[in-house]
């Protein structure tokens, strides 16, 4: 039950060579650890249950907002213009309000401005292509049949998308020169989300 970074079912491009070329395969490489670790932390939530659900989307607040404004902070907007289109944290808020949720404690995320905020960032779009597979899920749930929680997941970026984000990703960096700093961006924007799925679950029912 993927939850973040890259849908195996978006790898459009099949060629082999294709593949070990630009940033994009670079950063879904680098951080295939921690994507496998995202998974199988997310298979802990129960999404077909009002509770679970809760949990999963107090899960995301205690990460992305904080992860959003460091973006800001970073000027993230200069490299991917429609940058405030993209921003979920009021559409996370929002269903937390509608389930009866109170919002977690949110952390504090501090990212150098330009590479790292673009790794930071290729986590927080990528997380999008996972949660239109979990809206699907909470969509079939018997028990969510009446929630309309679903702004978060179902939220969309604007008319470039996926597409365009990566467009932006890769004529940002198009040499190797800076990708160690996108890398660290992107991993930090996981080991963020990690810690977040961890506190949540040791203490689901508290802020």
């Amino acid at each position: 039950m993927p939850a973040l970074g890259e849908n195996a079912a978006d790898m459009t491009t099949t060629s082999p060579t294709a593949r070990k070329a630009g940033l994009r395969w670079h950063l879904r490489t680098a951080t295939q650890d921690l994507h496998a670790e995202a998974d199988r932390l997310g298979q802990g939530f129960d999404l077909r249950s009002r509770a679970g659900y809760r949990s999963f989307l107090r899960a995301h607040a205690r990460a992305l907002p904080a992860l959003e404004a460091a973006c800001d902070a970073a000027g993230l907007e200069q490299m991917v213009p429609d940058w405030p289109q993209r921003r979920r944290r009021t559409a996370l808020e929002a269903d937390l309000a509608r389930l009866g949720a109170a919002l977690p404690p949110a952390g504090r995320v501090t990212l150098p401005s330009g590479p790292a905020a673009l790794g930071a960032a290729y986590v927080l779009e990528g997380s999008r292509l996972g949660n239109a597979m979990l809206l699907r899920i909470i969509q079939n749930a018997s028990a969510l049949a009446n929630v309309s929680a679903t702004a978060y997941l179902s939220h969309m970026p604007g008319p470039e998308g996926w597409p365009g984000f990566l467009g932006r990703l890769e004529q940002a960096l198009p040499e190797p020169t800076h990708w160690a700093e996108a890398t660290a961006g992107a991993r930090l924007a996981f080991d963020c989300f990690l810690m977040a799925m961890h506190r949540e679950r040791m203490a689901p029912l508290h802020a």
